[in-house]
């Protein structure tokens, strides 16, 4: 699970990437920009949110008594 995740989020910010590549080079669309680069930082937040609460349960689990 946790690595489809990774590979989603992945290939989210590589073709964000390669969107703002085209547009610099001039050969993307102001708005497929945009959309790429809105839906990186929904991707990046949400993995952002992932790593947080799986540390978070690694924490709580380490402070259980034995």
């Amino acid at each position: 699970m946790v690595e489809q995740i990774a590979d989603q989020a992945t290939e989210a910010l590589a073709g964000s990437e390669a969107v703002s590549a085209k547009a610099v080079a001039g050969k993307a669309d102001l708005v497929d920009v945009v959309t790429a680069v809105s839906n990186a930082e929904m991707v990046l937040e949400t993995v952002t949110t992932v790593r947080d609460r799986v540390i978070q349960a690694y924490q709580d689990i380490m402070r259980m008594p034995i």
